[in-house]
């Protein structure tokens, strides 16, 4: 089982029937989430539900738990299932943990019984997925529901010239995803119980591309567009007012298309024209407080990557962060300018020593900070633990066979302190991708790549 031991258990086991009838709230009525209970029980059950007004899910006779201040509660025996929770999300979550449960006995899907009230060690669980030119749609859906059955609690969704704009249709190459083809992933994502989080960088990456690959998706279709950006193209010319208004229209096309939320992620990383002048620097805490005041007039937070506003000091323990501020000085005085209300997202994806000392110096200036795993995510999760940070992003940018697994291990350390590794962490993580987004028999879309021999870059 993926989310927790076998200590939970008790004798006995509840069969499901193949044709099983439950009582449940209507957040669990979600077609994905019929689904889910299909795939989970290896075809061997469907599943039909009527509502109920309460925050719960019952097939059979079993006592209904109580949560006791527990995030869900979930109760087995051979005559029933169970879980309750206190909101639509903590049922969802609860109702994905028994899907978990469910193994092939001799005489078919079955659940062991016993009596589970868990509680996340950490509450703000994102994960960031970028949508590149080569992303297929399918690529897309199944990410969403892996990270669904992980109860992961948000999902970053960026597009890398992926989503044709109303504002400025050189924001996409020619071959982008309309908006009705990602709106019903988006709510695939909202029923799997995810906050859908908008994201569009504001400063550097301007290009939507890596930079090692020197494609730019506005400029290699129309150079006229120069005045939008800096001299080499990667940053965004944020001095200019049409530039401003134009990152202002495309932050509202994505939050409609997202739907309700708390967050925005404005960028921010890498913006390597950045020369640490005095006058920069005010000018771009000016723009940032500026982007801050008006997402927070609609409810929305500001998430901003870090690496910009910090200094890798020699005292550090570790040689291995990513810091571009040039001396203590530059970073004390960004950090001392920008307004609180922004979220810090630190991301030390080489540094290995516990605690992540740079995640501490956002804190202490005043900032929620929120760590940033990818493929080595082990120091990064037990520094938001042990440090009580706001919460956990992690990242998978280009590497899906190497990131996923980890996706996965970041998830379940949010939940149980002891995580899995190697081998079992692949194999537990493979199989719940399996059921999360069955291939079909399509081999391209079994696993977490399309091919199993590929060149990383």
């Amino acid at each position: 089982m993926f989310f927790h031991d076998q200590s939970c258990y008790q004798d006995g086991v509840f069969s499901i029937p193949d044709n099983a009838q439950a009582t449940a709230h209507a957040c669990l009525q979600a077609p994905v989430l019929q689904e889910f209970f299909q795939s989970f029980s290896f075809h061997l059950s469907t599943l039909s539900i009527t509502n109920t007004q309460e925050l719960c899910f019952c097939m059979g006779q079993a006592p209904c738990p109580s949560t006791d201040g527990y995030a869900y509660a979930i109760t087995v025996t051979p005559q029933g299932v169970s879980v309750r929770a206190g909101t639509e999300q903590d049922l969802i979550f609860g109702y994905i943990t028994l899907l978990d449960m469910i193994r092939a006995g001799e005489a078919g899907a079955e659940i062991p019984c016993c009596e589970l009230r868990e509680q996340p060690l950490i509450q703000n669980r994102m994960v960031h997925f970028c949508i590149f030119p080569e992303t297929e749609l399918w690529e897309l859906e199944k990410f969403v529901r892996f990270c669904g059955a992980l109860k992961y609690t948000h999902i970053i969704l960026e597009f890398w010239g992926m989503l044709h704009y109303d504002c400025l249709k050189e924001l996409s190459w020619s071959h982008a995803f309309q908006k009705q083809e990602i709106a019903p992933i988006i709510e695939t994502a909202r029923t799997l119980g995810m906050q859908v989080i908008p994201m569009f960088n504001h400063w550097g990456h301007a290009s939507a591309s890596r930079i090692m690959h020197g494609k730019h998706v506005v400029l290699d279709q129309n150079p006229t567009l120069q005045v939008y950006f800096t001299d080499t193209g990667w940053c965004w010319d944020i001095r200019r007012q049409k530039t401003r208004a134009l990152l202002r229209k495309i932050r509202a096309e994505l939050i409609e298309l997202c739907g309700e939320g708390d967050y925005f992620h404005i960028g921010c990383d890498e913006a390597y024209d950045f020369t640490y002048s005095k006058e920069e620097m005010d000018f771009i805490c000016d723009f940032l407080n500026d982007v801050c005041d008006e997402l927070a007039a609609i409810g929305r937070r500001a998430i901003a990557w870090g690496d910009m506003l910090v200094y890798n000091r020699p005292s550090f323990q570790s040689r291995y962060y990513t810091a571009a501020a040039p001396s203590e000085a530059c970073e004390e005085y960004l950090l001392s300018r920008l307004d609180r209300r922004i979220i810090i997202a630190d991301w030390q994806y080489h540094a290995p020593i516990v605690p992540i000392e740079t995640a501490l110096i956002f804190r202490e200036a005043g900032f929620d900070c929120l760590l940033c795993p990818w493929e080595q995510p082990d120091a990064c999760l037990k520094t938001v633990s042990q440090e009580g940070l706001y919460g956990v992003l992690h990242t998978t940018w280009h590497t899906l066979s190497a990131a996923m697994p980890q996706v996965a291990k970041s998830a379940q350390y949010c939940w149980q302190e002891q995580p899995d590794n190697g081998a079992a962490l692949s194999a537990k993580s493979a199989s719940l991708l399996r059921k999360s987004f069955p291939a079909n028999g399509q081999y391209e879309q079994a696993g977490w790549a399309k091919h199993q021999i590929g060149v990383r870059t």
